[in-house]
């Protein structure tokens, strides 16, 4: 088969983003790894305990003892995955209404979640000794879903260097020192290929490998979306590379007849990770997120308080958070990503799983008015301010204060119906304001229900008198409006 995508933007931007995703509206995937173990801070847990400056430098010396005594690596053999059941993770992806899962195949860390024969450093030969992506890979695809595959390790190279960020590309020299002094695993050379500082170890070796990684997974596991952490993909040294994974992916793609996409950053840089034209545009936590957004794109968000990752103590987001944030998302014609923070042995903790099953119910009932929807001419009423919070210099979008004042509307593709929701139940009516008398109106029902529906139609809007109407949910009401 001939090569349809060359390794260079005018090629890549020309592939479209595949029907079932703009459909899916829904996906999950986890960042679980190595810094589960220690259950403290956050996923960074293994670049700031080399770090003497910050606190879990502190703690990690009086739980564990000095870096030198007790490293970053001594976490492996703690990642047990003994209670990690892919079929059960399945089971409530699917119950939750994701259309597709996953999780991070390595965090900044670089430790593997996949059996791998490019590096060593993986699940494969060390901790749980199992192929943990592959298990999940093959449940889900027994239950209809997709599969993502989220990589994060391109930031990797000095990333455990105390003071260390990739824009100032330098670092706290008397930190290091001191590691050097005191025999910190992190200066060792026989670890070289997993710590990946610059005094044990080479860009140039840890590049090529970044590449192998990805491109073992591409072929392996055959993923049918892929989500890349911020890099400088689009830099001198790296785009050549980046060109190169990407139209392999595509191509490999159309080997396997399968329609696939890559989720495409914005990073805190401000600069995308690739082309603005390429692949569909993913905002983290919604943060620096227009109200509308013209192409494609994904907002991902984790469900802790705390971390991405599992820790001690974390808070979960309820469902009516995650519900008003999937349907503002669908409402505004984008999709959402939510990553769950599973346990070192393998369990998704109980405070994970229940606002994913009420999730999961409200979209087996009302689902009509998300999936395989468009946005409508009007997307929103209500006060957008109160979901807007401003933070280190940066717009994110959160949801905890929504209710049935704020209204979110979608449409069917043929432009048939629209889906007039309310982001909590209302006690009295409501008035979408959207659809006065100059839309033309059949019929107006509840979605998912038979109850008759007593409604009016003014320049004013859409009247619908809820007093009298039985809601079986306490999260959000869905109105199906057939138009004349």
């Amino acid at each position: 088969m001939s090569r349809e995508y060359e390794a260079n933007w005018d090629s890549l931007i020309t592939h479209e983003v595949p029907a079932w995703f703009s459909d899916s509206k829904f996906g999950l995937y986890a960042h679980w790894g190595i810094y589960a173990v220690p259950g403290f801070g956050n996923e960074w847990y293994g670049k700031w305990m080399y770090d003497p400056n910050h606190e879990i430098h502190q703690q990690h010396s009086e739980r564990f003892g000095n870096p030198a005594e007790f490293g970053y690596k001594d976490f492996i053999a703690g990642f047990t995955a003994e209670h990690y059941d892919a079929d059960d993770w399945a089971e409530l992806f699917a119950a939750s209404g994701a259309r597709y899962a996953g999780f991070s195949l390595a965090h900044h860390d670089g430790f593997g979640l996949w059996d791998s024969d490019v590096y060593r450093w993986h699940v494969g030969t060390m901790g749980p000794r199992r192929d943990l992506y592959g298990e999940l890979a093959a449940a889900l695809r027994q239950r209809g879903l997709r599969l993502v595959a989220p990589f994060h390790i391109v930031r990797g190279f000095n990333w455990f260097l105390p003071g260390w960020t990739q824009w100032s590309q330098t670092f706290d020299e008397a930190a290091v020192q001191r590691g050097l002094d005191e025999g910190w695993d992190l200066f060792d050379p026989e670890y070289a290929d997993f710590y990946w500082v610059q005094q044990t170890s080479q860009f140039d070796e840890f590049f090529p490998q970044w590449q192998a990684k990805v491109r073992e997974v591409i072929d392996k596991y055959q993923p049918d979306m892929m989500w890349f952490d911020g890099g400088k993909f689009r830099d001198e040294g790296y785009e050549e590379t980046a060109l190169e994974m990407l139209a392999h992916y595509l191509n490999r793609a159309r080997e396997w007849d399968k329609d696939v996409l890559v989720l495409n950053k914005l990073p805190v840089s401000m600069q995308y990770n690739f082309h603005p034209d390429f692949g569909v545009i993913n905002f983290e936590s919604g943060r620096d997120r227009p109200a509308r957004y013209q192409r494609a794109w994904n907002d991902d968000m984790r469900i802790g308080d705390q971390s991405w990752g599992w820790v001690e103590g974390q808070r979960y987001h309820k469902a009516h958070t995650l519900l008003c944030k999937l349907i503002d998302c669908t409402a505004r014609g984008g999709t959402m990503m939510l990553s769950l923070s599973p346990t070192p042995d393998g369990k998704i903790p109980t405070g994970q799983r229940e606002p994913l099953l009420q999730l999961g119910d409200w979209l087996r009932n009302y689902g009509e008015a998300i999936y395989k929807t468009v946005p409508w001419t009007t997307h929103a009423e209500g006060d957008d301010s109160k979901l807007i919070v401003e933070r280190r210099g940066h717009k994110f979008w959160e949801y905890e204060k929504c209710d049935a004042s704020d209204c979110r509307y979608t449409q069917s593709k043929d432009g048939t119906t629209i889906y007039a929701m309310t982001l909590g139940i209302p006690r009295q009516s409501v008035t979408f304001e959207a659809l006065h008398n100059g839309v033309g109106i059949e019929h107006v029902s509840l979605l998912g229900s038979e109850q008759p529906v007593q409604w009016t139609q003014t320049p004013a809007g859409l009247t619908i008198d809820a007093s009298d109407l039985q809601f079986d949910n306490n999260l959000a009401a869905a109105w199906k409006v057939r138009r004349q």
